[in-house]
């Protein structure tokens, strides 16, 4: 599996959510560098979850998405 380049979020102009479940411990890999590369970004644990965290615990996974869309600001 390849991996991530942090410094590609630098080209990203929208808010960022890096959301995983918190024993996942192949996607979890670089979130920091990741987060810290951009400024809007901001990083999510669902807890007890694994890789497939929207599987793991649904409900939590889709709150997280829900209370990161409210907080986006609206473009015209």
């Amino acid at each position: 599996m390849g991996r991530f380049d942090a410094g590609a979020m630098r080209h990203v102009d929208v808010p960022v959510l890096i959301l995983n479940g918190e024993k996942d411990r192949v996607f979890r890999f670089g979130e920091r560098e990741s987060a810290r590369a951009h400024p809007n970004a901001r990083v999510e644990l669902i807890p007890r979850a694994g890789r497939l965290a929207s599987f793991d615990d649904p409900d939590s996974f889709t709150g997280a998405d829900r209370r990161f869309a409210r907080q986006l600001p609206v473009r015209d």
